[in-house]
């Protein structure tokens, strides 16, 4: 048989004929229409059902979009199941993209090298290789059992520690089960607090044991993520030409408790897409200087062209007035 050659630009099409078959060539236009149709359909995952009203939604969405969350075999995300420790390693492992790529081994790494109940050739199992190297993973971790608010938050911690350098001042946050945390993980949940990753209920309450849900451990990871691209973006030198767009600053104080103030940042930016962020504070003769700087919108997404108010609040001790620093 003839084997014709195909390039990119074009396909043979076979087709039956009384006479047998014959080759005909599509037009380049054609065969690129019909390709892009095949590609978006079969590399687009459809959204999950049972996350409309999480106030996880968006977070989960753009997770699923990057490979890092997956629904069952129904096509379900089970926001509010708990999660598991392989489910969480993998989140994690995952969102923040750690991997191997700069350690040698001296043989295949396996994870039953590292756990005692983690199996070798499941689908966790290049995860918790990876956890190993980065996330403080106790060797008895069992893969099944569900991992706690505090837990999670804590290999969080070490995961994003592990990305980048960062110091952030010692933050005065009132939790009010602080108590309730285990002291090695109480800086990491504090840490998370301050830095936005995490949050605190209504009544200002963590609930370091409770299981973390799959919605919540999403939000974290989305937030994580966030966190590591503006710590990249800031590292890098600003142009002095370049003007911040955000417009209008004002600083707002209000008591949280006799010792504690919130210190709200606002400003306008020219769309949704912008946030903002405290991206250091420096403590002197009694003032406390706030240097915010702007979260940038994704470049891959489109926003409505509408000015819109962003803000940020930090927990700062009430012996120290808030100012905003003047940029450099």
């Amino acid at each position: 048989m003839l084997a014709l050659p195909i390039n990119r630009f074009e396909v043979i099409g076979m087709m039956n004929t009384r006479r047998g078959c014959r080759y005909r060539r599509l037009p380049a236009a054609m065969f690129a229409a019909g390709l892009l149709i095949w590609l978006s359909f079969v590399g687009s995952a459809a959204a999950f059902p049972d996350i409309q009203g999480d106030p996880n939604a968006d977070r989960i969405r753009h997770l699923q979009e990057e490979g890092v969350v997956s629904g069952d075999a129904n096509g379900r995300f089970r926001p509010d199941d708990r999660l598991t420790y392989a489910e969480g390693v993998s989140m994690i492992v995952k969102g923040l993209k750690l991997g191997l790529d700069g350690i040698r081994f001296v043989k295949e790494p396996k994870a039953s090298d590292s756990y005692d109940f983690v199996l070798d050739g499941k689908w966790y199992s290049d995860a918790f290789i990876t956890a190993s190297f980065y996330l403080d993973m106790p060797r008895s971790v069992k893969p099944d059992l569900s991992m706690t608010r505090e837990r999670f938050a804590y290999h969080l911690y070490r995961g994003i520690s592990s990305k980048a350098g960062f110091a952030l001042p010692k933050p005065k946050l009132v939790i009010e089960d602080a108590a309730d945390i285990a002291p090695e993980y109480r800086e990491s949940v504090q840490l998370l607090l301050f830095a936005g990753i995490a949050e605190l209920d209504k009544d200002r309450r963590f609930e370091p044991k409770r299981a973390i849900t799959r919605s919540e451990a999403a939000g974290m990871v989305y937030e994580a993520s966030a966190f590591l691209r503006q710590l990249e973006a800031s590292g890098k030198p600003a142009k002095a030409s370049d003007p911040s767009p955000l417009t209008d600053l004002k600083l707002e104080s209000a008591p949280l408790t006799g010792e504690v103030n919130t210190v709200t940042v606002r400003a306008t930016a020219p769309h949704p897409g912008y946030g903002i962020r405290v991206a250091s504070i420096v403590f002197d003769q009694g003032k406390a200087f706030l240097h915010v700087e702007p979260v940038m919108p994704n470049p891959d997404r489109i926003y409505p062209q509408v000015l819109t108010e962003v803000s940020t609040a930090v927990y700062i001790g009430s012996e120290y007035k808030p100012v905003l620093a003047l940029p450099e």
